[in-house]
């Protein structure tokens, strides 16, 4: 019987000997005049200038938790991380 592994793991062997991470985390700082979320990557102490794609089901809203998905040559905010 293999071991499942915890999420975790899961996620630190997805983005294992990567510099282009499959998933990040961030956090929303502030909105665009356009309402597109400014994120501060998580491990990072500035916000990114760049405007991120969002999911259409998502309203992003200051201090979401958020996950991100590697998508071609950027990141795609997939939602907000629930507590």
């Amino acid at each position: 019987m293999s071991e499942i592994p915890s999420a975790f793991d899961f996620f630190n062997n997805i983005n294992k000997d990567n510099d282009y991470k499959t998933f990040k985390l961030a956090t929303v700082t502030a909105l665009f005049t356009n309402g597109f979320p400014q994120i501060k990557f998580d491990g990072e102490s500035t916000s990114s200038a760049k405007k991120y794609p969002i999911l259409a089901s998502y309203t992003p809203a200051i201090n979401d938790r958020v996950l991100l998905a590697a998508v071609s040559s950027t990141y795609v905010i997939l939602g907000k991380i629930k507590n």
